[in-house]
């Protein structure tokens, strides 16, 4: 029977470490997380942290090696400019990319640094720091301007983040409420999908970006040092995306809103947004509502669909038309503007 995804033994992983890079043996590998890869603790005779990542096969983004190889070159990038963010090993042949075989074929793995500390969402941030993390993810940004491989990568464009959700919904619109659901969807989809337009034609508003920036992919240390890690969503986007996953609209707690307050500052501070772009955060959250659902059901071979409901589809439709009308972004350019 063919296999679509296998969970390679850990003690076979362990052996496979000692073997592919210099740590000191014997270590000890256990899974973390099984999701759009299969994610290991490694932990060394001494007591050191790695994390070992198997990438899973057939993802919808992934193309080729070169998809991989593209992301642990800017991740090495990253880190030599001094950026919070995890660093790839070198193999000891000297590469960064390795492959073994599982029973549904060839998987490449890559061995990262382990992030030190807890994830955004755990701890209670002051507004300083808020700002500090914005500030952290512009200056990614600008040194990402001057990452050069020859490797490509996805873009993140209308198609992934309107066109492929919809389509991946259409299966699941099986009554006539859920049809009329998708529909209007599909309206303002189109509406979307011009904006998206409009904003890339934005000088500098388009580039290189991590692509899924939520408070559990950076932990901040017990010295309040920021490091981020999961990059396997990145690609070419609207910089203003990798912040709206912070976003909050008025109708959100207080504290919400301060936060979002702080790390938009913060991010201006050392990158300023154009006026369009500030006012363009409604529609990159109502496009990560969608890219979030579409993103899952990509991998619904491996985790599953039982969650997709008929008021799944209800819910996405009410959050994007609530970003349709949301003030708060023009009201913060008109107070950038005043000031």
């Amino acid at each position: 029977m063919r296999v679509t995804h296998s969970l390679v033994h850990a003690g076979d992983l362990a052996q496979l470490v000692e073997r592919e890079y210099a740590v000191a043996a014997p270590v000890n590998v256990s899974l973390l997380n099984r999701g759009f890869n299969d994610t290991y603790l490694v932990t060394d005779v001494e007591g050191g942290r790695r994390v070992l990542r198997v990438y899973n096969r057939e993802k919808y983004w992934i193309r080729s090696e070169s998809d991989l190889r593209f992301e642990l070159d800017l991740l090495e990038h990253l880190a030599a400019a001094g950026l919070g963010v995890i660093r790839p090993y070198q193999r000891t042949v000297g590469d960064r990319l390795g492959r073994l075989v599982a029973p549904e074929g060839e998987r490449c793995f890559a061995l990262f640094t382990h992030a030190p500390g807890t994830p955004l969402y755990e701890g209670t941030l002051t507004a300083e720091q808020w700002r500090e993390y914005g500030s952290g993810i512009a200056r990614m940004h600008l040194e990402m301007d001057t990452f050069l491989t020859s490797h490509d990568r996805y873009h993140l464009d209308e198609h992934i983040l309107v066109e492929r959700p919809l389509a991946s919904l259409a299966p699941y619109a099986g009554s006539g409420r859920a049809a009329a659901d998708l529909a209007e969807l599909g309206e303002l989809g189109e509406r979307l999908t011009g904006e998206i337009q409009r904003l890339r034609a934005i000088g500098g508003a388009y580039g290189i970006i991590h692509a899924d920036l939520h408070r559990g992919n950076t932990n901040i240390d017990g010295d309040g040092r920021f490091v981020t890690f999961d990059f396997d969503h990145c690609g070419f986007g609207l910089r203003a995306y990798d912040l709206v996953a912070l976003y909050r609209g008025p109708d959100s707690p207080e504290e919400d809103r301060e936060r979002w307050a702080a790390v938009l500052a913060g991010y201006q501070q050392v990158r300023p947004l154009s006026q369009s772009e500030v006012t363009g955060f409604p529609v990159l959250a109502a496009c990560r509502a969608m890219w979030d659902i579409g993103d899952w059901l990509g991998a619904a071979d491996r985790t599953g669909n039982a969650w997709v409901t008929e008021a799944v589809i209800a819910k996405l439709l009410a959050d994007v038309r609530k970003t349709e009308s949301d003030p708060t972004p023009r009201l913060a350019a008109e107070a950038t503007l005043e000031q």
